[in-house]
């Protein structure tokens, strides 16, 4: 069964600052959960959760702006068939009580990501969509190379890959959510995550206005995908970059 996303983390070096950046911004509602200093939001979409966290090293590795945690059924397989493909666990298999079994790893392209073997029912739905709220619908792959990170990851997670739109651009198929791989690039001079998340809002223009008057930046003007939607590159209060979308289609 391929792995299928489950659960992100949006890492923060202002807690509180985030929180209220995401709250006004993006219509979030966060709830305490855990350790002290972190949040869990469910109104980001449906079938999986969000966290909101301090900024924090794992094995060493600066975590990404974004952590993504995609669902296995068995995670030390998992981990032996990263490492057999090229990828290096960063932080070995570990339990967190009534979650799973969770592991850190990196991929050929030094992308770092989690994974983990969730327990029956671990990961409620999420709640449904309020009115004006972004809710998270892609995720893209950045690659140094392209052919080593496709082969990657259709060995360890079970996904596919088509080629769609400009060159060096695929898409992703079996995440459970919208994805592709593309060539690593830059936007307004910063180089976008390893793995980057855009998420769905009703109105671009809205959506801009409103990270502006929550702190954040928009870092590029809307533009029109043909077929797809209207979309911007954007940076939250804590220096995180992110993509927002008008989509033309509720099932892209």
């Amino acid at each position: 069964m391929p792995a299928t996303f489950r659960h992100f983390a949006i890492n923060a070096d202002d807690v509180p600052r985030a929180r209220a950046f995401y709250e006004q911004a993006l219509g979030w509602t966060f709830t305490p959960w855990g350790p002290p200093g972190f949040y869990q939001t469910r109104s980001a979409g449906q079938g999986f959760v969000g966290a909101l966290q301090g900024r924090r090293d794992i094995g060493g590795h600066a975590m990404p702006s974004v952590e993504l945690t995609f669902g296995v059924e068995d995670v030390e397989g998992t981990v032996a068939a990263i490492q057999a493909a090229g990828g290096t666990t960063i932080m070995p298999p570990f339990h967190i009580e009534t979650v799973g079994h969770l592991a850190f790893f990196q991929d050929t392209e030094r992308n770092v990501a989690g994974v983990m073997q969730y327990e029956r029912d671990a990961t409620p739905q999420g709640a449904p969509a309020a009115l004006g709220s972004a809710q998270l619908r892609h995720v893209s792959i950045n690659a140094d190379d392209l052919g080593r990170a496709r082969t990657f990851y259709e060995q360890v997670f079970g996904w596919t890959f088509t080629p769609w739109g400009p060159p060096d651009f695929l898409q992703l198929h079996g995440a459970g959510i919208g994805g592709a791989l593309q060539a690593r690039h830059q936007v307004d001079g910063r180089a976008l995550p390893g793995l980057a998340v855009s998420f769905g809002v009703a109105d671009i223009h809205a959506a801009a206005s409103a990270i502006a008057a929550a702190g954040g930046t928009a870092l590029s003007q809307p533009f029109h995908i043909q077929g797809v939607g209207h979309h911007i590159f954007f940076q939250d209060s804590e220096a995180n970059l992110f993509a927002a979308m008008q989509y033309e289609r509720n099932d892209q």
